[in-house]
């Protein structure tokens, strides 16, 4: 069983272009909340909501632990 670093409504880094070539893709870090912890046996770990400041939108998506990162909230 997968032990998981962040709980609900726990402040990350999201980097959803990890493995880009291009180092502003893999050097993007997007402010989000852990919104929910996902069960094990899902292929996603979190839903998190994404604050995109620079366009001015939010989203909420399912992600990978992997693209996640600790940020200090504002």
């Amino acid at each position: 069983m997968k032990v998981r670093k962040f709980k609900k409504d726990d402040w990350v880094g999201y980097c959803q272009f990890l493995d880009s070539s291009v180092e502003f893709l893999r050097n993007e870090r997007k402010r989000s909340v852990i919104l929910e912890v996902l069960p094990q046996e899902d292929f996603y770990d979190y839903e998190i909501y994404i604050d995109d400041e620079k366009s001015k939108t939010a989203t909420i998506k399912k992600v990978k632990e992997e693209n996640l990162f600790y940020i200090v909230p504002k």
